[in-house]
């Protein structure tokens, strides 16, 4: 008993002479830095839900989520860090083993039972646990930015198919017009108010109306293939609404502060990846300072009674302070680049926000203004097809004003698109809804 009492207290001396040296700096807690960016905390857009309220497109982006192989492998990702950091916060409890085995003896046994303890100095241990955890917070936020661009994604590929069902939709209805034109053209010819000439442009007209027509529709059928292999689904009929069904959410229209956002995906990736690095750097100090290990040992068998050992073990760098030297170096060197990466990523992030809300607004106000000269045609070519039955209006008016009223109708279906490509661009800017919901 005298002997591990006396091994017992080199142990703690160990300890003790370890703590004195422990005031080097390497127990210290990771804190933002100072950046000369501002940006607001703890925002973040609606959950997607009330975001994009079409129910098929709901459907859609349920599937998505469901099926994402991209997703799927961010978010098994964040199960390795999961259980990284378990077995980092093991390393402050001992380890223990045991052994039994039967001698040659008849009747006769033995067993040993064993365990070891890493004293927790100059942070090694705490360092790692801490790196984990900014770890499982980085896969964290990078499955958030998978998991919004994929939301984003669907909505985009949805309403790039509702785009090419409007052109569609007009173009057909264009094409109808065209046939009542050509009727009333027939008509005057026999009437000798027009002549063949006439005919023969409208109808060449038409065909290459129906030429685009058929062009649209086989769009559509590749806009649809792809939207079900992006959800995960084999290709098929997309039930879908209608472009100008489309509605905002206020909280992405309203006033929104025209600064980065730390809520965002990649804002707390950046800032993780940075923690990373920092819990890096105080492990590579940290490996300058000796390792203070306690074992215990107990063996046994059916003769003699039980025997216990303790022992105190100190393991100090010697030969490799070089490259350890050469290692901290390159820590601190990575730190700093996740600090400037860091910042650049807020700048980033203030710049999608003002991007995307003047995006929208410009879409917004082309939208306005194309409706009412959309209208204005409309009324134009209404009143000259009266004019061309009742009266001695050119054959060439009512072409032009026809066309002209395509080229609006197309171009409104645009400014549709443009207003809910800018309104994406909003919930990814503010960081794509928050965590799921």
């Amino acid at each position: 008993m005298r002997k591990i009492s006396i091994i017992f207290r080199v142990a703690l001396t160990s300890v003790t002479a370890g703590m004195i040296l422990s005031s080097c700096g390497v127990y210290d807690k990771y804190s933002r830095p100072e950046v000369d960016v501002e940006y607001v905390e703890e925002v973040s857009t609606a959950p997607w839900r009330e975001v994009f309220t079409d129910g098929c497109l709901q459907a859609l982006i349920d599937s998505a989520l469901t099926n994402g192989t991209d997703l799927g492998v961010a978010l098994l990702r964040v199960e390795e860090a999961e259980a990284s950091l378990r077995r980092a916060e093991l390393g402050f409890f001992p380890s223990v083993a045991a052994s039994a085995a039967a001698n040659p003896i008849p009747g006769s046994y033995s067993g040993g039972l064993t365990a070891s303890w890493q004293v927790p100095l100059f942070g090694k241990i705490r360092n790692q646990k801490e790196y984990a955890k900014a770890t499982l917070e980085e896969r964290k936020a990078a499955s958030e930015a998978v998991r919004s661009s994929l939301i984003a994604g669907v909505a985009a590929s949805y309403y790039s198919l509702l785009l090419l069902d409007n052109q569609l939709e007009i173009s057909l209805r264009t094409l109808d017009n065209w046939d009542k034109t050509l009727s009333v053209l027939e008509a005057l010819k026999l009437a000798g108010k027009t002549n063949d000439i006439a005919i023969l442009q409208a109808k060449a007209k038409r065909l290459n109306l129906e030429s685009s027509s058929n062009a649209l529709r086989k769009n559509v059928e590749i806009a649809q293939n792809n939207l079900c292999s992006l959800c995960g689904i084999t290709p098929r009929a997309i039930p879908r609404g209608k472009l100008e069904d489309f509605s905002a959410h206020s909280s992405l229209t309203g006033d929104i502060p025209l600064r980065a956002v730390a809520s965002r995906p990649d804002v707390r990736r950046a800032e993780n990846v940075l923690a990373e690095a920092f819990y890096a750097t105080l492990s590579a100090r940290a490996a300058f300072y000796p390792d203070v290990t306690i074992s215990v040992g107990g063996s046994w068998n059916s003769v003699s009674s039980l025997v216990w050992n303790v022992l105190g073990g100190l393991t100090a760098p010697i030969f490799s302070r070089g490259a350890n030297a050469s290692q901290l170096r390159i820590a601190q060197a990575q730190q700093e680049e996740a600090r400037l990466s860091f910042r650049q990523t807020l700048l980033d992030a203030g710049v999608d926000v003002r991007n995307a809300l003047l995006q929208y607004s410009s879409a917004s106000e082309s939208l306005e203004t194309d409706t009412k000269q959309r209208d204005a045609l409309s009324s134009a070519v209404e009143k000259i097809e009266l004019m061309m039955k009742y009266s001695t209006t050119n054959y060439l008016e009512v072409l032009t004003a026809q066309q002209s009223l395509l080229d609006a109708e197309l171009r409104l279906s645009t400014d549709y698109k443009n207003v809910i490509a800018a309104y994406i661009a909003i919930y990814q800017a503010l960081g794509g809804g928050g965590t799921p919901d």
